[in-house]
């Protein structure tokens, strides 16, 4: 690997996925940094090519001439820029995890995998239901690329972390790039018995590594460790034995990681800048990412098979025809919407008819929830932990489970061409449909989908990632002030009123059912006032007033009085209804008319 100590001021970034190569050059633009140019080339892993390199330099090349700058050699990558790169050409990173228990060890381990950028194809632990034959067999036929071993507090349990260390030991699990290789093994459990497992788990059968203890304490996971060796092995073990990978790694200033990983880096860092909780949607073509952080902890999930393309089917299949067909506004039979997901899946065309697109966005409302409930299960509070205090506190630990709460949920940002593919008040709609936002609520995308790359540059700039990530690819649709509860239709849900900083001031009541939107640009911030009915809530309590400052974006304020849980309507016509509300601002009077 080149010196990363290089302290030039140009970078050159790309990430790889199976189809395309989307390579970055950020500089200096009139004194601050800034996005140069952006260019792309299709993925050369894969045959007649079977070199990844050659995709990059043709981005690359491309780039330089739109740039007028030379940014590739004959060697490689100008040096006159900082080279980084991120990569999920192959599938990415497939890993299995183990830990004592489910619930405590095996689910800390997940959570550092997931966060690592990995794709679980399993987890054991010893109170899995399996048989241990049955969980020999299983990790005998996967073949992933790695294995993370968690289990026991320091100092805490032995005998059965051993016995799973047995069991994989058992099991001589060959990785997926073949038996002439070792598979990479992490333990990250109680650091007391690290030498026994080492010994099981020896170098004649694994390329075993030790690091600190995810669950060093009952009360505390420490998932650092885990993650940095899973980036480390995944540049040492997993991604040089794709085509070109080798030399690709010999150039770079940083080491490679999952896009994933680099993703889930820029969005936690943007959150706590901003100290907010966030909560952000990937759709993709075959798999659907949930990210969260709440009060500073970050969560990853991710649901294979879930996505546009190749997974369409699987959404159908998971969430059933009725509810893909419950958020498209127009009339069309299972028949016609079955023979369009199975276009989507098995032609996957570059262009869309309107049919298309509807039954697409329908699917993809139907993937993000999905994806939200699976991530609810990992994005929650420490298992195992005994809790003292009144049964009204026992209570309370029960409904915070999870951290997942829209209602404290400051910010939710939309990913994939799903979103920057569409018109802004579709991408809207499909977040406010899918996600339900409660109180108020900050909606974006990330319109120039260049998160991977400003993660790759955080720990090389971390002031211009987040500056560029902020202020150039993040897209502000507008905000949500959305009630939770129920109440009957066109009965007054709410009283607003909205003072802009330059005095004026717009009053309306909103009826239950109804999407309204205000006219509240992206650099304008408005005062706002919400007397929400009895039996609704806006963030304050049951039928109590919130006071609190709002930002606009392209669509402006959206006042969403449809109530949660939100419920489609079956007609047709209204669902056309809402989303035609946030194509019409309404206007606040100028002065001159409210002086009048």
């Amino acid at each position: 690997m080149m010196d990363s100590e290089s302290k030039n001021e140009s970078y050159l970034i790309v990430d790889i996925d199976d189809l395309v190569t989307k390579a970055i050059l950020i500089d200096r633009i009139n004194g601050s940094f800034g996005i140069r140019g952006v260019s792309e080339a299709s993925t050369t892993v894969d045959s007649p090519d079977l070199d990844v390199t050659i995709g990059i330099r043709k981005a690359a090349e491309d780039l330089g001439r739109k740039v007028g700058r030379e940014l590739w050699g004959v060697k490689g990558p100008s040096r006159d820029n900082r080279f980084l790169c991120s990569s999920s050409t192959g599938g990415s990173l497939y890993m299995m995890v183990a830990g004592v228990i489910s619930m405590i060890s095996a689910e800390s381990a997940q959570r550092a995998a997931l966060g690592a950028g990995a794709l679980l194809v399993d987890v054991f632990s010893k109170d899995d239901a399996r048989p241990e034959f049955k969980m020999v067999e299983q990790m005998r036929s996967l073949k992933p690329d790695m294995f993370l071993l968690a289990g026991g507090t320091d100092g805490g349990a032995v005998q059965q972390v051993l016995e799973l260390a047995h069991l994989i030991r058992t099991a001589d699990i060959k990785p997926r790039f073949g038996s002439e290789f070792q598979l990479p093994i992490i333990y990250a459990g109680n650091i007391e018995i690290r030498e026994g497992v080492l010994d099981i788990l020896s170098k004649e059968k694994y390329a075993t590594t030790a690091v600190d203890n995810v669950r060093p304490i009952i009360e505390k996971e420490n998932l650092g460790p885990a993650k940095e060796a899973i980036y480390d092995l995944f540049m040492e073990h997993v991604i040089i034995h794709s085509p070109g990978f080798k030399k690709l790694v010999s150039w770079v200033d940083r080491p490679l990681l999952p896009t994933q990983a680099a993703v889930g880096k820029i969005l936690y860092a943007y959150a706590m800048e901003r100290q907010v909780n966030m909560l952000a949607v990937d759709v993709g073509g075959a798999t659907t990412d949930v990210y969260s952080v709440y009060n500073g902890v970050f969560n990853r999930s991710l649901n294979a098979d879930i996505g546009l393309t190749y997974g369409i089917s699987q959404i159908m299949k998971e969430a059933g025809v009725q509810n893909i067909m419950r958020w498209i506004p127009k009339d069309m039979s299972q028949k016609e919407v079955r023979n369009i997901v199975g276009n989507l899946m098995v032609l996957q065309p570059t262009s869309l008819t309107s049919d298309e697109i509807l039954v697409q966005q329908a699917a993809a409302k139907e993937a993000i929830r999905m994806g939200v409930e699976n991530h609810k299960k990992l994005a929650s509070r420490l298992k195992g932990i005994s809790v003292k205090g009144t049964l009204d506190r026992l209570f309370e630990q029960v409904l915070e489970s999870t951290y997942l709460n829209m209602m404290k949920t400051q910010v939710i940002i939309g990913r994939g061409k799903v979103f920057t593919q569409c018109q802004t008040a579709e991408a809207s709609m499909l977040l406010l449909d899918s996600l339900q936002p409660e109180g108020v609520t900050e909606m974006m995308i990330d319109k120039l989908s260049l998160a991977p790359h400003l993660g790759m540059l955080l720990d090389a700039n971390p002031e211009t990632a987040l500056q560029i990530f902020s202020k150039e690819c993040l897209q502000r649709l507008g905000t949500c002030v959305g009630l939770s509860g129920k109440s009957g239709l066109e009965e007054e849900a709410m009283k607003v009123q909205m003072t802009k900083d330059d005095g004026t001031v717009l009053e309306m009541t909103v009826p239950f059912g109804e999407l309204t939107t205000l006219s509240l640009g992206s650099d304008e911030k408005a005062k706002l006032h919400v007397k929400p009915r009895k039996g609704l809530d806006i963030g304050k309590g049951n039928g109590k007033e919130l006071i609190t400052e709002v930002v606009g974006g392209e669509i402006g304020l959206v006042l969403d009085a449809r109530g949660r849980p939100l419920v489609p309507s079956a007609k047709k016509e209204v669902l056309e209804k809402w989303l035609e509300a946030l194509k019409q601002r309404q206007e606040a009077p100028s002065l001159a008319q409210r002086s009048g």
